[in-house]
């Protein structure tokens, strides 16, 4: 049960971070991540996952942010904005899951993300309004 509320607390703190005006809404303006000013269109597995949102007919939406995360650049994906059981994970620039947080079983395999990731900014955001 602990775990069930740590993890709504932690999606809560983390969502309401995504609303506030510190994610800039002009993907990378002049950053550069995974070594590209245009992560989305240059990282063939990025691309393809920003496709396959944009495809896809969920009403609740996705997100990707980049971050720096360990002085390395990684995205954060939520596939299932505001679903019950979302699941948020965290790519390195190679595509390899290192974090995960939420799901029915309540993940956080990177208890510390939010409060030492950095250099947020939103990439994609197909959330209705």
């Amino acid at each position: 049960m602990q775990t069930l509320v740590f993890t709504i607390i932690i999606m809560l703190v983390a969502f309401d971070s995504c609303n506030n005006e510190s994610i800039e809404m002009n993907p990378v303006a002049g950053k550069s991540y995974c070594q590209t000013e245009n992560p989305l269109e240059e990282i063939p597995w990025l691309k393809q996952m920003k496709q396959s949102f944009e495809m896809s007919a969920k009403p609740a939406g996705a997100q990707i942010i980049a971050y720096r995360h360990e002085g390395n650049d990684v995205f954060l994906i939520n596939n299932c904005v505001n679903c019950a059981d979302e699941m948020w994970q965290v790519y390195n620039c190679n595509g390899e899951v290192i974090c995960q947080f939420g799901g029915i079983a309540g993940l956080n395999s990177c208890p510390d993300f939010f409060k030492t990731a950095t250099d947020n900014t939103m990439l994609y955001n197909s959330v209705q309004e």
